[in-house]
């Protein structure tokens, strides 16, 4: 079967370079019709806009696109995009949040100017664009809602303290939101992509032949295809991450070990004693999603979709 999103609208932000460009070209590619988002950078202003080169280049390769210069790290630009969308195309189906900024410092020297770009772009930035776009999938029952994390959010990243805090709380918010999403029809995952992109290029350590690698094997042009299946109606699963790096495509979960059952009176010394009880991972629970009966009952357990499981 051969995936296609014909007549599906598709909102991808951060799209004029990078990852976010790889996923625009591929969506147009199988037939969506695309709002290619990418705010005007500072100091870059005399610039034609990246936003209208990405989206005049699927429309000279015979796709649809429409380009979006608005900084979704205010409301009124993240709605401004959901309305292009509509003013283009009428609906939307599908919303990629795809941009983001990154910067390097020690947590103890992290500017609070920097920090504060970064929870606006990444955090509040998919969190606005998801809550203007959701009463618009809510209502015709359906919609596939994509977000980006980082495995700087379960590793964490040296000097990447602002980085890794807005990929996991995005984390949080996929979860959550594929709940709710259940009961209208919108399936939330994310993907944590690695490729070299721009935004990687910036990054303080990589040496030379390092490079050389990340530049040959870790292409965004093959994370694009997991991006594609998050997007498509045979996505039979919500609350997932994703993960896609170069060829290697595998699942970030959320686990729970048995763990120990304290005496009535717990003392600090027992819990230390039942340390190895705790850590023991023989079995573990992989972490599911909630509802309303389970919510105050023990952990639910994840399930394989359908098409998950081996034949």
């Amino acid at each position: 079967m051969r995936l296609r999103l014909n007549g599906q609208v598709a909102i991808v932000t951060g799209a004029g370079r990078g990852l976010g460009n790889a996923y625009a070209r591929l969506l147009a590619e199988r037939g969506a019709k695309v709002v290619v988002n990418n705010r005007v950078r500072p100091g870059h202003e005399g610039l034609k806009p990246v936003a209208e080169e990405a989206a005049e280049a699927i429309v000279a390769a015979g796709g649809d696109a429409v380009a979006d210069t608005s900084d979704i790290g205010t409301k009124a630009g993240a709605d401004a995009v959901v309305q292009a969308a509509l003013a283009a195309y009428g609906r939307i189906d599908v919303v990629v949040n795809n941009a983001g900024v990154v910067q390097f410092h020690e947590f103890a020297d992290y500017p609070d100017d920097e920090f504060d770009l970064m929870v606006d772009i990444h955090l509040r930035g998919t969190w606005r664009i998801n809550r203007a776009a959701w009463p618009h999938l809510a209502e015709q029952g359906y919609g596939r809602i994509v977000n980006t994390v980082s495995r700087g959010a379960f590793f964490g990243d040296p000097r990447g303290a602002a980085y890794a805090s807005c990929k996991g709380a995005i984390l949080g918010m996929t979860r959550a939101l594929a709940v709710e999403g259940g009961k209208v029809g919108i399936a939330v995952n994310a993907i944590s992509p690695t490729a070299w992109t721009p935004l990687y290029a910036s990054a303080p350590d990589v040496d030379p032949e390092r490079q050389k690698v990340l530049e040959r094997d870790f292409r965004a042009e093959q994370v694009a295809p997991v991006l594609l299946l998050l997007a498509h109606p045979a996505c039979d699963f919500t609350g997932e991450i994703v993960a896609a790096a170069g060829r290697q495509v595998s699942r970030f979960f959320l686990g729970q070990t048995e763990g120990a059952q304290l005496s009535l009176e717990p003392t600090p010394e027992e819990v230390v004693e039942r340390l190895p009880d705790v850590w023991d991972e023989a079995g573990y629970n992989p972490v599911g999603l909630v509802n309303p009966v389970q919510r105050a009952q023990k952990t639910p357990t994840a399930e394989v979709p359908p098409s998950a499981r081996r034949s």
